[in-house]
């Protein structure tokens, strides 16, 4: 048995590789690579029996490194495979911290609760507890794509970020063939899109893209003009009166302020441990 040395030789081996740990090395590859994670795909992918890959995933939930999000959603790397690597793709560490919140929100009030984040011009559904409601109007929107100035998600992360923020991403919008464009044909526009969302402390889906439904959103703030996540909920036009649909968006504050401080403590508590893992005198970066 021969493998290769630092140096380019070959140097001689006593033992044979273990084939278990090949195969959770080629597993754990694997999931950096793929958006969504399932037992099937991984099984294909790294030819691997479906039985033992699903021993692989539970055991590396067991250990932390992922969370086993549903059945039809699969898994989702967690931030604790960072200790493996740098090269950690998954899902931020927000979803880690908000799907509870969703999931809670879905099971109280049957509607379907997500949640997005900004991913540089768009906001990407990275939570959906649709599977959970019995008033879906999809089965999933699991890292759909939105516009920033057609969705919900989007005004909402607009109106409440820092103004030089809003300005690049305004720049991005107006300077290109942009998505759902229509919804601001002026600066005027614009400005009164920010004020209304402002005013009101939610967002509202314009009714020109879907008629049927409509979604509300709301930031999740971890500091001024710092918006993490936006979390929103999706419903039947004809099923909510304004003043319920405002009642639902007082919900939805209330749960983004309780999941803002969840996640301002954790991400302080991050940082305070860095820089205790970081030897004194030596500058990172």
């Amino acid at each position: 048995m021969e493998e290769r040395g630092s140096t380019g030789g070959q140097r001689r081996r006593s033992f044979a590789n273990v084939t278990a740990i090949e195969r959770v090395l080629t597993v754990l590859e694997a999931i950096n690579r793929m958006p969504t994670i399932t037992v099937k795909r991984i099984s294909s992918e790294c030819d691997v029996p479906a039985a033992t890959v699903v021993r692989i995933l539970e055991t590396l939930c067991a250990q932390g490194y992922l969370v086993h999000l549903s059945r039809r959603a699969g898994y989702s790397l967690t931030s604790r495979v960072k200790a493996l690597s740098a090269g950690y793709h998954g899902p931020p560490m927000i979803v880690e911290r908000l799907s509870k919140y969703v999931d809670a929100l879905t099971m109280q009030h049957l509607w379907p609760f997500s949640i997005a984040t900004l991913e540089h011009d768009v906001m990407v559904i990275q939570y959906t507890a649709m599977e959970l409601s019995p008033l879906s109007h999809v089965r999933t929107t699991l890292h759909r794509r939105l516009s920033l100035v057609g969705r919900a998600y989007g005004i909402a992360y607009l109106a409440f970020c820092s103004s030089i923020e809003r300005h690049h991403l305004a720049r991005i919008i107006f300077s290109q063939d942009y998505p759902e464009k229509d919804a601001i044909k002026s600066l005027r526009d614009w400005k009164d899109l920010i004020m209304r969302t402002r005013a009101r402390g939610y967002a509202i889906r314009p009714r020109n893209f879907d008629p049927t439904t409509s979604t509300i959103a709301v930031p999740i703030m971890i500091g001024p003009g710092r918006v993490a996540a936006t979390i929103g909920m999706t419903f039947f036009r004809r099923s909510l009166r304004p003043a319920q649909v405002a009642g639902y968006a007082s919900i939805l504050k209330a749960t983004a302020k309780e999941a803002g401080e969840e996640l301002r403590a954790a991400i302080l508590a991050r940082q305070e441990e860095t820089a205790l893992a970081t030897p004194s005198g030596l500058v990172t970066g």
